[in-house]
């Protein structure tokens, strides 16, 4: 069956994207060598074989380090030509990480005089940012040139800076301030595929210490922003929106008395004085990706007194439309995560606890363990927390339903879902359990009294458990529940 068949047959599969290697060489056998700058047919198919060398690996670092110095010494005198090259860039940029510092020294000269325009490029501002990156960890680091990488680094962050109202707007601008603010702060990127994902590796960068020139720079980029008059304009806007949760971030690290003065007027951007006139509807924050995406983190690094005033303006009240909103349920869960106050958390509690069966079949059951985690870690409404889940799977009554809890909730469905398809065990070996649900089911062993959890689970035949509980999220469910 070919492609376009297939999609005809089942049109909600998606179609696999090609590799980026894959339409290169398409392309180059068009005539078409890359968007950007020209490169002459024999330098772009030179980078498309580095790029299928780099994919397959090397044997040891001594390897990688010759081919890298191969690689740029194919590019000398000519690295903006390169960079500003769709294959040209991507070569440039996979490669700098590893480049010794002559290559850095030769690249940081070449963008150095030519910033206003490459910060714009479609393709050089991507080199230009990884420069930035790999200049500012070698800048702590100890090495012949370490001044000289702090010098340029900060030349790049400043020249933004001074230029705030042109690159802000700027796609290609925009990231590389982001870039900035986070490296000077000491936040891990968000990239999985990044070398830098892994736990450990996060943990690295977030203790690492903070130069104090760049946590200047950091401050100063907050300073500037929270006087422009299109301030409340900047959650709005997509670019505007991710500069501004990164900067909020950072200021959470570098500064918590600036931090509190982004949270005042943010509150006020928030909650405009005429539309609180209409309890039913919802504030504009809530009606766009982009300030959404600012409230979230607003939630993550508010004191705890901006939390309870943003949950008294924006939430209290329309908990349960939130929590049944695609866009807006992830604000509930961080708002439910970060409250850190009994009473209020007890208010959350009460306006949602009726509102479980609905909010699952919405399928965001996130919010479900958010409540959850929030019972274990306040010590409070333990108990009807259980009695809202047994409700809303509908095992609560009669009294012999209630054993079924815990497969209702590994697999997030009804008593009568489950019953009616009742599975032989190699059938529930095969079932995916809910990611959230087997989470939920740890938590609630580490109630106070989890003496339901402890029936339901002795309730069940030990096959029928083994079974279901064959899966890679079951593994802690059984530690906590044996140990």
């Amino acid at each position: 069956m070919n492609e376009k068949s297939e999609i005809q047959r089942n049109p909600n599969k998606r179609k696999r994207k090609k590799s980026f290697l894959k339409n290169a060489r398409k392309y180059a056998k068009k005539g078409h060598f890359g968007c950007g700058s020209r490169l002459e047919s024999d330098t772009y198919d030179y980078f498309v074989k580095i790029m299928e060398v780099f994919r397959e690996g090397f044997d040891n670092d001594e390897d990688k380090r010759i081919f890298v110095d191969n690689v740029f010494q194919q590019t000398d005198n000519q690295e903006i030509q390169c960079s500003c090259n769709q294959v040209g860039c991507r070569v440039i940029e996979m490669l700098l990480p590893f480049a010794n510092d002559n290559v850095m020294k030769k690249y940081m000269d070449s963008f150095g005089n030519e910033l206003r325009p490459l910060c714009c490029d479609k393709f050089a501002s991507h080199v230009l940012e990884e420069l930035v990156t790999q200049s500012c960890a070698r800048s702590t680091q100890s090495n012949d040139m370490k001044e000289e990488y702090k010098e340029f680094t900060l030349k790049i962050s400043k020249f933004l800076l001074n230029n705030l109202e042109d690159y802000i707007w700027d796609t290609n601008g925009n990231h590389i301030m982001r870039t900035c603010l986070q490296i000077f702060s000491n936040i891990p990127k968000d990239d999985p595929k990044s070398k830098d994902s892994g736990k450990n590796s996060k943990k690295e960068i977030e203790e690492a210490p903070i130069v104090p020139e760049y946590a200047d720079v950091v401050i100063e980029y907050g300073e500037r922003l929270l006087t422009w008059p299109q301030f409340p304009d900047l959650c709005k806007n997509e670019k505007t929106s991710g500069f501004l949760q990164i900067l909020l971030k950072a200021l959470n690290k570098l500064s918590p008395k600036l931090l509190k003065k982004y949270m005042k007027k943010l509150l006020e951007c928030f909650t405009p004085e005429d539309e609180n006139k209409d309890s039913n509807k919802l504030l504009p924050v809530f009606l766009a990706t982009s300030s959404i995406m600012v409230l979230e983190t607003y939630l993550q690094v508010a004191p705890q007194k901006y939390l309870s005033k943003i949950y008294v303006k924006c939430f209290a009240g329309k908990l349960f439309k939130l929590s049944t909103i695609r866009n807006t349920n992830f604000a509930v869960q961080k708002l439910i995560t970060h409250c850190q106050e009994k009473s209020e958390f007890e208010s959350i509690f009460d306006e949602l606890a009726d509102h479980f069966a609905n909010i699952i079949q919405e399928g965001h059951t996130g919010i479900i363990w958010a409540i959850a985690d929030g019972c274990k870690r306040l010590s409070s409404k333990q108990g009807p927390f259980v009695n809202s889940l047994m409700k809303a799977f509908n095992c609560l009554e009669p009294e012999t339903r209630q054993s079924s809890l815990i497969i209702c909730l590994a697999r997030m469905k009804t008593f009568e879902d489950c019953a009616s398809s009742s599975l032989s065990n190699e059938e529930l070996q095969k079932t995916r359990l809910n990611l959230h649900g087997t989470l939920i089911l740890q938590i609630l062993l580490e109630f106070n009294k989890p003496i339901k959890i402890v029936n339901s689970i002795l309730g069940n035949g030990r096959i029928k458990l083994g079974n279901a509980f064959i899966s890679i999220f079951a593994d802690r469910f059984w530690e906590n529940f044996f140990w």
